[in-house]
């Protein structure tokens, strides 16, 4: 409560969105229950360092200082003995967004998918 704009508050539900950030943390924090809270996760926010970039926006470039977030996918399947089955990795997705939007969702419009150089 007393350095909220360190952390983020996530919903434990599926699809993303809705996270909480900065000032608006306490608030979120003191409008819940106990209870209520048990739905949420605190997590430290990870500030990424941020470079120059041109981003493809609705047919149009747009030069932006951004941050980048690479997602690493493994499928794990095991059987109900606890033998591993399948562990093995599923790809990735690399997503590009303006490095002062709290959201990350490409879907949503916040952020573009990017492709990795390997070298």
């Amino acid at each position: 409560m007393a350095n909220p704009s360190n952390y983020v508050v996530k919903p434990q539900r599926e699809g993303g969105g809705y996270n909480t950030y900065g000032d608006d943390i306490p608030k979120l924090l003191s409008s819940l229950s106990d209870e209520e809270r048990k739905g949420y996760i605190l997590m430290d926010l990870i500030r990424a360092p941020g470079f120059k970039n041109i981003l493809l926006r609705n047919g149009q470039l747009v030069a932006s200082e951004v941050v980048s977030e690479l997602g690493i996918y493994g499928v794990w399947v095991s059987d109900n003995s606890g033998d591993v089955v399948i562990n093995r990795s599923g790809g990735h997705l690399l997503r590009t967004k303006a490095s002062d939007v709290y959201e990350g969702g490409v879907a949503a419009g916040f952020a573009v998918i990017d492709s990795p150089l390997l070298i």
